[in-house]
């Protein structure tokens, strides 16, 4: 079987490529750029747009795993915003899904995201079940693209899967995580002695797993997924995880919640308050049980390991 990865120079993107060759799968993938000494099975395509020629690198596959778009951007210089997610993760992706159905390919597996669901939950975890409530652009680009499969390819012989993972935590994790690992070897005492919520979270590995599960289970063509790790940590256990993989003293206060919200609101920050003191929680049973998969490792493993490898200088 010949399997498509684009973004296969990304975070997840260059860990599925690695996983992938090992099972000894024939596979090549696309990138926007390649660094000197990439395997030769990695095709340049540029930034990619509703005009971006697939055919060379579509060619002979049976499987796609679409992770590559927009997002992590710190200072987005767009001066549509919106307009430039929806060019590249909803009108690249189509062109891509199209383009796989006219060559062939039988099962497209698209890399949304849990912020299709929403950003906080109240008690009661989202799950595929779940009605959609995006809150940022770039979840909005994600349901606007995930909707247009499902309508567009309801009846294709190519087959859609669509995988909502949550904040993904493994070695060299942008967004979120590397600001949150940049925060704690800071060494600054920090808030969240006591805060009582639940961050949903997936490691990096129990994603390529289950990338893997979707490519070999035929349970998943035309299913939808949303994807965690089955421990929700609250944001305190976060950061004591990240110290003692840095070696470093957790170095966590009490401070009213109350206060702090009032605080980042006025300066705009409100997302990250709700971040950082609010719960996302995920039921992902559904993965565990349509196919049969069991997450290889957890939470807490991973984010200690995360925090390691970033003490070390890998930043």
């Amino acid at each position: 079987m010949k399997i498509l990865i684009t973004g296969a120079t990304g975070f997840v993107g260059s860990g599925l490529f690695r996983r992938l060759e090992e099972r000894e799968y024939e596979v090549v993938g696309t990138s926007r750029r390649i660094p000197d000494g990439i395997s030769s099975s990695l095709i340049n395509v540029g930034d990619i747009s509703e005009k971006t020629d697939w055919s060379a690198a579509l060619e002979g596959c049976n499987t796609i795993v679409h992770t590559a778009g927009r997002a992590h951007i710190l200072d987005d210089s767009a001066e549509d915003k919106l307009a430039e997610f929806r060019r590249i993760n909803c009108a690249a992706t189509l062109k891509l899904a199209h383009d796989a159905e006219a060559a062939g390919v039988k099962h497209f597996i698209f890399i949304s995201s849990i912020g299709v669901n929403g950003n906080k939950t109240e008690g009661i975890p989202f799950n595929e079940l779940s009605l959609p409530q995006p809150t940022s652009d770039y979840a909005i680009s994600k349901l606007e693209a995930e909707q247009a499969l499902q309508a567009q390819f309801a009846n294709s012989s190519m087959a859609i899967t669509i995988i909502r993972p949550a904040l993904i935590c493994g070695e060299n994790a942008p967004g979120n995580i590397r600001r949150l690992l940049k925060i704690v070897s800071s060494g600054l005492p920090l808030p969240f002695k006591g805060v009582n919520n639940k961050r949903g979270m997936v490691s990096l590995d129990n994603v390529i797993s289950f990338i893997v599960a979707c490519i070999e289970n035929e349970s998943s063509k035309n299913e939808l997924f949303v994807l965690a790790d089955k421990d929700s940590p609250t944001t305190e256990e976060i950061v004591r995880s990240f110290s003692r993989g840095m070696n470093k003293p957790s170095r966590i206060i009490w401070f009213p919640s109350s206060i702090l919200s009032l605080l980042l609101v006025a300066v705009g920050k409100k997302n990250l308050h709700e971040q950082l003191f609010g719960s996302l929680e995920i039921d992902a049973s559904k993965s565990v049980r349509l196919l049969n998969w069991q997450p290889p490792v957890t939470i807490y493993e991973t984010m200690e390991k995360t925090a390691e490898f970033y003490s070390k200088g890998n930043k």
